[in-house]
């Protein structure tokens, strides 16, 4: 992510609709949820209804890849697989730990940054039950949604106090963009830090 994304992105959320902003968030994730939540701050959208855009649009995506799987078995994923590191004895294995031990595999899937797409449709493809897949997903994704949503509309809101009363705005919304940045830079490392100790581990 450039240093210029948030200001590109922040005005195409406040001039396009809460459609066009479900499918940037399954398209392009946190970010778009940050700054859709800043946008909401500043009174262009209701907060409530980003955070409800963010939860959902974090399921949609997962569950999609989860019914690509469940039709297409692992045909998909061991054609392109290796583009993600997913080697064949990689797949059997992750497909025995999503058996054994299926919140920690769909914690590596989800929160992984580089494998949760062809995670979950092997996910799929090993037939793991939609109801339990759909649970945990749900557990999963809430507090993605919450920390992005909440990031977003703080900054915002400190913002709006800030500019309003200082001819510092450009200047705080570069910093704002900077700690953006920062932020969705730490919770990849963080998130892939995990997820490679568990894939080393289990995998």
């Amino acid at each position: 992510m450039s240093t210029s994304s948030l200001s590109i992105i922040l005005p195409w959320v406040i001039a396009n609709g809460y459609l066009m902003i479900f499918a940037a968030i399954i398209v392009g994730g946190p970010i778009f949820i940050s700054a859709a939540a800043f946008a909401a701050a500043l009174g262009y959208l209701n907060v409530y209804i980003i955070f409800g855009l963010a939860f959902f649009g974090e399921m949609a995506v997962d569950i999609i890849l989860y019914s690509i799987g469940r039709i297409s078995r692992a045909g998909v994923v061991e054609k392109f697989g290796h583009y993600f590191g997913l080697t064949d004895l990689r797949i059997l294995k992750l497909e025995k730990l999503l058996h054994e031990h299926t919140w920690k595999a769909l914690f590596i899937i989800k929160y992984s940054p580089v494998i949760p797409v062809p995670g979950f449709v092997i996910t799929g493809a090993a037939k793991l039950k939609f109801k339990k897949f759909f649970y945990i997903l749900l557990a999963l994704s809430l507090p993605k949604a919450i920390l992005f949503t909440v990031i977003g509309y703080f900054f915002g809101r400190t913002y709006g106090v800030v500019a309003k009363y200082y001819n510092y705005g450009e200047y705080l919304l570069i910093a704002i963009v900077i700690i953006f940045i920062a932020v969705n830079y730490w919770f990849g490392r963080f998130s892939k830090k995990i997820s490679d100790k568990e894939i080393n581990t289990k995998l």
